[in-house]
């Protein structure tokens, strides 16, 4: 949403106590609603876009976890590895599917 430069200044009007109309603190009102909710629209998709990115990096680091501890001959790692793996893959399927 574009800012509105008048709803902007009654806006601070109303922020300073100064009295403004009924019709027009009406408009202020929905005015930052509507800028309200468009930042946590904006929010939400970036805290969806992190944590994302974090789950397919813990995903890798699993892998990488799993392998090496195969190659040392250490099951405690490999299975360190394997749990990792399994939770990001749960927490990426919650992100897609908006599961709560």
């Amino acid at each position: 949403m574009k800012k509105d430069k008048r709803l902007e200044l009654l806006s601070d009007e109303v922020r300073k106590g100064n009295p403004i109309g009924l019709r027009e603190a009406m408009e202020v009102v929905e005015y930052q609603t509507q800028l309200k909710n468009e930042r946590e629209v904006r929010s939400e998709k970036r805290f969806r876009m992190v944590m994302g990115l974090l789950t397919n990096i813990v995903c890798v680091l699993g892998g990488m976890t799993l392998v090496l501890g195969e190659i040392d001959d250490s099951p405690g790692l490999g299975g360190i590895g394997l749990i990792l793996i399994i939770a990001s893959m749960y927490l990426n399927y919650k992100l897609l599917y908006d599961i709560k």
